[in-house]
């Protein structure tokens, strides 16, 4: 009987490879045994190569993404050196940058019947199999076991219930995906019990966070409904993390959250950008008045917690648009602030866009913009050293009635202008300050503004 492993490489330890645990069970009722394994970019490359020699498998399989693609290349080339009979399967979305032969399978697009159809022939098929037909998610097999509690308790736990997504920005990897699967069909009471099932499921395994990865999860309403309800009902230690829409919440959706307990639900909302122009552009049509009501509405009626993002670089978005669209974001109060950058990937409509605008950019991943038709990379640089002020100061916690009293009098462009001038004459990092030194600088930065 062959062995395959499904070996993850992930950011942080706390995370876990949704993908390996529903390809798994793509090979439950054939003639494999499957190990599942975790590690993580910090570890040494030479100590993730010997734990892999170890396992003594057949086939091993990883999965590409932005953040692990630089180690896995490293890892791969390595592996191949030291068990040349060593069969890879590689996917996921940076999988196009392995090139297959006669040990190296790489599967491009969804995955789970590209997959299987590998397995049923002993993985011994061509490599860079373009997924065709596949299963859609109503159909593909629960990927937890309850044994899986021993690895995933106190993890981050993935889940989906929602497959695509109507809006198709033009910077994200499902622009160009035109599926719509539901897992469940509501109306049928026998998938009412099996979404529970589920659930239950997934609640005893003792996640540190339940996160459904749906993109704008609460495009599905009825379905929206029945786990947020099932979510606020729960007896357990574990939050709910959401990705949800903001311009969809309404009245009747608010009233459901606002039972929700402290520290049970999470959302994260792409605000992206308040600029009407920019957003179109980003063919996002997003209301900013709706998005900020809701925010609004969020703090004042429910105990959600709210992580808001904005996207520095999208096309035609200058510095003075990012700066008012971060202090009309600050003043909602959101638990946690994001001001990430545009990252622009492959396979996505955002490419073609910025080659036509004469963006710069990084050519390996994350990605990352370096300058745009609108912004330097000098500005660039700024609105980062902003992205790692709010990390280090907001997104913590620590001094929210601070915050708030700030905000009365100043915007928060200018409080974090004010906080990293007081970082550099004091000649220090924006990044891994100890908490009493925080404090420290804080007591600064009010003694200067009050």
């Amino acid at each position: 009987m062959k062995k395959v492993l499904f070996a993850a490489l992930n950011s942080s330890w706390t995370h876990s490879n949704l993908a390996h645990f529903y390809l798994r069970e793509m090979l439950r009722d054939l003639d494999y045994t499957t190990i599942m394994k975790s590690y993580t970019l910090k570890e040494p490359l030479m100590q993730v190569m010997e734990d892999i020699f170890r396992q003594q498998a057949d086939i091993i399989c990883f999965s590409a993404y932005i953040w692990n693609r630089v180690y896995l290349q490293q890892l791969h080339k390595g592996l191949k050196k030291i068990l040349p009979e060593l069969i890879f399967v590689i996917g996921g979305p940076e999988a196009e940058h392995f090139e297959q032969d006669r040990q190296t399978k790489v599967i491009l697009g969804v995955g789970e019947q590209a997959f299987r159809d590998l397995a049923v022939n002993g993985f011994v098929a061509p490599g860079n199999a373009k997924a065709g037909a596949n299963l859609p998610l109503g159909q593909i097999p629960f990927p937890y076991h309850a044994a899986d509690r021993d690895i995933l308790n106190g993890h981050l736990v993935y889940y989906e219930s929602y497959r695509g997504c109507p809006y198709h920005c033009i910077y994200c990897l499902s622009a160009n995906d035109q599926r719509s699967e539901a897992r469940f069909d509501l109306s049928r009471t026998s998938e009412q019990d099996r979404l529970h099932r589920e659930l239950d499921a997934l609640s005893s395994l003792a996640p540190r966070t339940l996160k459904f990865i749906d993109r704008s999860f609460n495009v599905q309403r009825n379905l929206a409904h029945a786990i947020w309800s099932y979510a606020i009902a729960k007896d357990c230690s574990h939050d709910f993390h959401f990705e949800i829409y903001p311009d969809l919440l309404d009245e009747e959706d608010l009233q459901l959250l606002s039972q929700a307990p402290e520290a049970r639900i999470r959302f994260e909302i792409g605000i992206q950008s308040i600029n009407a122009d920019v957003l179109e552009l980003c063919g996002r049509y997003s209301n900013w008045e709706k998005s900020q009501a809701g925010l609004l509405a969020l703090k004042k009626r429910t105990k959600v917690r709210v992580h808001a993002d904005l996207i520095v670089g999208l096309p035609g978005e200058d510095k003075a648009s990012v700066l008012r669209g971060l202090d009309e974001l600050c003043r909602c109060e959101p638990a946690a602030v994001q001001l990430g950058s545009l990252k622009i990937l492959p396979d996505t409509p955002m490419q073609e866009i910025a080659r036509r605008r004469n963006y710069r950019w990084l050519d390996f991943p994350p990605y990352q913009v370096l300058s745009s038709d609108t912004l330097s990379f000098d500005e660039i640089c700024q609105l980062d050293d902003y992205a790692h002020l709010l990390n280090l100061y907001w997104n913590k916690e620590e001094h929210q009635d601070v915050w708030h009293s700030l905000l009365q009098k100043y915007p928060a462009s200018k409080i974090l202008s004010e906080l990293k001038d007081i970082h550099m004459r004091h000649d220090l990092p924006l990044h891994s300050i100890s908490r009493q030194r925080r404090n420290w600088l804080i007591q600064i930065l009010t003694d200067h503004l009050y």
